[in-house]
């Protein structure tokens, strides 16, 4: 029998919209074999997605399709493409599942987690509830879930993203199928949670020879899981080949454009030749909690615009007292950038919540240009808080889908005004479009929706808006995140061109090590609230003094397939090395 389990010959689909017909896909060939993964990779907008949605005959009724996309069901190839839908209802699950980018839509949050794995289960398979209620305890394990009779009985948003995104895995593994589709699956997690997802992954296509096809932006991803790789540009496949050929020697311009803008990871041999002293004893897990503030340039005179001293931030969670941050102190100066990075609990974007203000501490003090936030009342914080500006990470869900985009960014002019006074509408006008330019929008940008703007786009729109008052400190939380290589490469440029230009102090959240690294002046480690390791980022990242900082910088994955190999041993070194971790 032919171990080929997907077969996509001369595939075209076409969206019916009110402008036209809109090509997504052209003419693409691909085969996935047993025990392979391949990945599919490019821009948004190049067809990736539209892709993987036709393995499994989930487009939407607007798109037209032609070819064929065959799956191996026993010894048959069966044309998805030419299968009417209630026999695609059996194929999907039995024959090829999905694992999809955010599992917190793709699960039912009215349902149990065992609910949701055992009704894969009885989807295909004519079992009593109870054997198929077993079988999600059991499938639960499998993919890593602690005390799974226990998180059986929970519901979605009571797990963390990368358990949510384990129980996802188990859903699509609910009746081995042969070829699980993954689309962006590890997008949203931090390095470490991210490392685990992938060792899951690997370990499954082992294990059980399933194939996988790999859907995602990721460049890193793929030299840490890929067998092949297959680019995409403009609906077509523009290079195609093994992972290290194609991302090693690249043949093809496009595939060397994203690979120039994947942001540089630090060498494993640096990590690992630091991860060993501080597995000989040097320092270690013991002197976590014990870290000082980043340290600052000798004789650095410039104005300190954020100052945390020993703030603490609780939660409370089911009458009990949760502690999210604890004596944390940072400092930010005027035209430095800071780093803050951590896991996700780590309680970093709850630190930056702080800093704007939105949360009060429990103890300590946050200070903006000299002046304590919780003190400052009535128009005095409200002045206090104009020289602050933030971006979030989700640029759709922070711009409002009813304003116009220069209504948006004029907002903070109409609350605040400028230099102490009521804007014009003729200046309001010529202050949007002077922001328009500055992150590189076009003409007319100002009289769109939000809707209308790529996700590079709509969080350039975001940055305009966060500096339409020239704050002399910008929180940036998780930015680039949910962004691909390129277009995140073009928002760091802007970034970085907008801070050398207006000289803000800026406090980048984020888990994106890599970004970081290549970003900013200095870093903070955060762990479970605490801060563990600081100091300029150079420093930190090629020499980290604690085990946990090690594992994080190892976790990084890097396009380059061989030195990958060589991250993920120092990364099961580490964990190996029995710290806390």
């Amino acid at each position: 029998m032919s171990d080929v389990v997907l077969r996509i010959a001369d595939l075209n689909v076409t969206f019916d919209t009110d402008s036209g017909e809109v090509p997504a896909v052209r003419g693409i060939d691909l085969e996935v074999r047993r025990g392979r993964v391949v990945a599919l990779v490019g821009e948004s907008g190049s067809g990736k997605s539209v892709t993987s949605l036709s393995v499994l005959g989930l487009l939407p009724a607007t798109a037209r399709v032609s070819g064929s996309v065959e799956l191996a069901d026993g010894e048959a190839l069966r044309d998805v493409v030419s299968t009417p839908e209630e026999q695609l209802v059996d194929l999907r699950g039995r024959v090829a599942s999905m694992v999809f980018q955010e599992p917190m839509t793709a699960l039912n949050p009215t349902m149990t987690l065992g609910d949701q794995v055992a009704e894969a289960v009885l989807n295909h398979e004519r079992v009593p509830r109870a054997l198929a209620r077993e079988r999600a305890v059991e499938l639960l394990r499998s993919v890593g879930i602690p005390e799974p009779e226990r998180r059986a009985g929970q519901y979605p948003h009571e797990l963390s993203g990368g358990q949510r995104q384990r129980v996802v895995i188990a859903v699509a593994l609910a009746c081995e199928p042969r070829l699980i589709v993954a689309d962006e699956p590890t997008t949203a997690l931090d390095v470490t949670v991210q490392a685990g997802i992938l060792d899951l992954l690997r370990e499954l296509v082992a294990q059980h020879d399933t194939a996988l096809l790999l859907v995602t932006h990721n460049m890193g991803v793929v030299a840490d899981l890929a067998d092949e790789v297959a680019v995409m540009s403009g609906g077509r496949i523009v290079e195609h080949g093994p992972v290290e050929q194609v991302l090693l020697a690249p043949a093809h311009e496009y595939t060397r454009a994203l690979l120039d803008a994947v942001p540089a990871a630090p060498p494993a041999s640096t990590v690992s030749v630091g991860a060993g002293s501080v597995g000989a004893g040097s320092v270690g897990a013991a002197s976590v909690g014990a870290a000082a503030p980043p340290a600052e340039g000798p004789g650095d005179d410039r104005e300190i615009v954020l100052d945390l001293r020993g703030v603490s931030l609780e939660y409370r969670v089911q009458g009990r007292h949760v502690r999210a941050v604890e004596n944390l102190d940072l400092t930010v100066r005027a035209g430095e950038m800071l780093g803050l990075v951590g896991e996700s609990g780590s309680g970093k974007s709850t630190a930056g919540r702080a800093c704007l203000g939105l949360l009060a501490p429990s103890e300590g003090e946050v200070l903006l240009l000299g002046t304590s936030v919780a003190r400052a009342r009535g128009r005095a914080r409200r002045r206090l808080l104009a020289d602050v500006g933030v971006v979030f990470q989700d640029p759709g869900g922070s711009l409002d889908p009813r304003r116009l985009v220069g209504e948006s960014i004029a907002e903070p002019l109409a609350i605040h005004g400028r230099d102490g006074r009521r804007l014009s509408p003729a200046e309001k006008r010529a202050r949007v479009r002077e922001l328009l330019d500055a992150v590189r929008l076009p003409a007319g940008a100002e009289r769109r929706y939000p809707h209308e703007f790529s996700g590079g786009q709509r969080q350039r729109i975001g940055l305009a808006r966060a500096l339409a008052l020239r704050p002399r400190l910008l929180v940036a939380d998780e930015p680039t995140s949910a962004l691909d290589v390129s277009v995140q490469a073009e928002v760091l440029q802007v970034l970085r061109d907008l801070h050398a230009e207006l000289g803000f102090g800026c406090l980048f959240i984020s888990h994106d090590l890599g970004v970081v690294h290549e970003l900013t002046d200095r870093v903070a480690v955060l762990r479970s609230g605490r801060l563990v390791e600081s100091g300029a980022t150079a420093e930190v990242f090629s020499a980290p003094r604690e085990l946990y900082t090690a594992e994080l910088l190892a976790s990084v994955p890097t396009p380059d397939p061989v030195a990958q190999r060589e991250r993920r041993a120092a990364r099961l070194r580490l964990a190996g090395t029995g710290g806390d971790l």
